[in-house]
């Protein structure tokens, strides 16, 4: 198990994908682990994040993988524990999570849970306070409040009404399509449907889904197709954007970003429109991340003692008052002290909850589902294939999906 000698720092590797906090890894995190833990010495070493699965799976491959590992939601790390990379954990480790908590990183039959449950974040809207006042706008509540909104922003000829673009492509899927798209098809209802095979991505709540991303280019800057994910973060935090469709996970680069420029911007967030009036709401809430142990380890015993701090109350805390708009899946109850998050969090309250559309089960084809619907939803967007086309392409895909029926 990797033995040292007295006196001597085991160090660990962690291996992430979450490049932006680094900053909050060095500075709080790891240094509270270590005023526990004088013996291990920590390393936080994020990758590219569009890169981090299939380098890591090569370092995995070749055993030169760090001992923690970060591990993605669902079936990219069903994967790494097919190929026997992560180490089980015991329930001793686990018995602050419950079965919801664990479900992102637990074998299909319930059996073995590989990777320790760290946070969850939620799918909404950001936009700039002052640009909606200045034109007497109000956060919509409904799709048609939003155009109409969009479309007056666009008329003012001031700022970009959409911050969004489709150069890095993930966006298109994982912000737009599942994060505002399971209001038009009833949530957890038809994502557990597509799962058993009685729903179809040609159904009309998916058609209209598409159709509502094909409204949104005319709104959206005129370099969008050049534009990363970071050039829109940056055209909304510095006041040059209205409204950009995102998650908690930005609300502290927002916030920072924003100070470097000198002005903060006023930051406010709704939710996902709904079609209706007073129709349910149903909202993303997605299991991000767990971190689990290199098999491989030389230092598993170690790397144990850091999962289990993870599980505990002192972390869940430290866990939102340090990434703001990460919340802990730990059964522990925490205090969330920013109040974007805190209104998101309320959201929970308010409407039912799904996850990431395609991320349980849906992805297990080849080309993956993932790649598929980035393709597709890029597409769409940019206006290059109708909502009817890329509706039949990914039912197409997701037809030949091994587990269904």
């Amino acid at each position: 198990m990797g033995w040292t000698g007295p006196g001597q720092a085991q160090e660990l590797t962690i291996e992430s994908w979450r490049k932006d906090d680094q900053i909050f890894w060095d500075k709080v995190l790891i240094p509270a682990f270590q005023r526990l833990h004088p013996e291990i010495k920590l390393k936080f070493q994020p990758e590219e994040p569009l890169a981090y699965d299939s380098r890591l799976d090569a370092r995995l491959t070749t055993r030169r993988a760090g001992d923690l590992i970060f591990c993605r939601p669902f079936d990219a790390s069903v994967r790494m524990q097919a190929k026997g990379y992560l180490l089980p954990l015991k329930e001793e480790a686990l018995k602050n999570f419950n079965p919801q908590a664990r479900r992102a990183w637990t074998t299909d039959d319930g059996s073995t849970t590989y990777c320790l449950p760290v946070a969850y974040v939620m799918h909404g809207l950001f936009y700039n306070k002052k640009i909606l006042r200045d034109l007497k706008l109000d956060p919509p509540t409904t799709w048609d409040q939003f155009y109409l909104l969009l479309s007056q922003v666009a008329a003012s000829q001031t700022v970009t009404p959409l911050a969004l673009g489709t150069a890095d492509m993930w966006e298109s899927t994982q912000v737009v399509f599942t994060g505002l798209g399971p209001n038009f098809w009833e949530g957890e209802k038809a994502r557990q449907g597509l799962i058993e095979g009685t729903v179809k991505f040609t159904d009309p709540g998916f058609l209209r889904a598409w159709q509502m991303m094909a409204h949104l280019k005319p709104y959206m800057h005129p370099q969008q197709n050049s534009m990363s994910n970071g050039d829109t973060q940056l055209l909304f935090a510095t006041g040059h954007a209205a409204v950009y469709p995102s998650g908690s996970w930005d609300i502290d680069f927002l916030r920072s970003t924003s100070f470097a420029y000198k002005k903060p911007i006023e930051l406010g967030v709704f939710k996902p429109p709904v079609e209706h009036e007073g129709q349910a709401c149903h909202i993303s809430v997605h299991p991000d991340f767990g971190i689990g142990v290199n098999k491989n380890s030389p230092n598993q015993a170690a790397a144990l003692k850091f999962i289990s701090w993870l599980g505990t109350a002192d972390f869940a805390q430290l866990l939102p008052d340090t990434l703001t708009g990460y919340f802990p899946l730990a059964d522990h109850k925490v205090k969330i002290n920013d109040p974007l998050g805190q209104e998101m969090m309320r959201w929970r309250s308010q409407c039912q909850e799904t996850i990431r559309l395609n991320a349980q089960k849906i992805n297990r084809v080849w080309p993956s589902m993932e790649e598929e619907l980035w393709y597709a939803n890029v597409k769409v967007i940019n206006q290059d294939i109708t909502p009817e086309q890329a509706a039949r392409h990914i039912q197409s895909v997701h037809e030949k999906n091994a587990y269904l029926k």
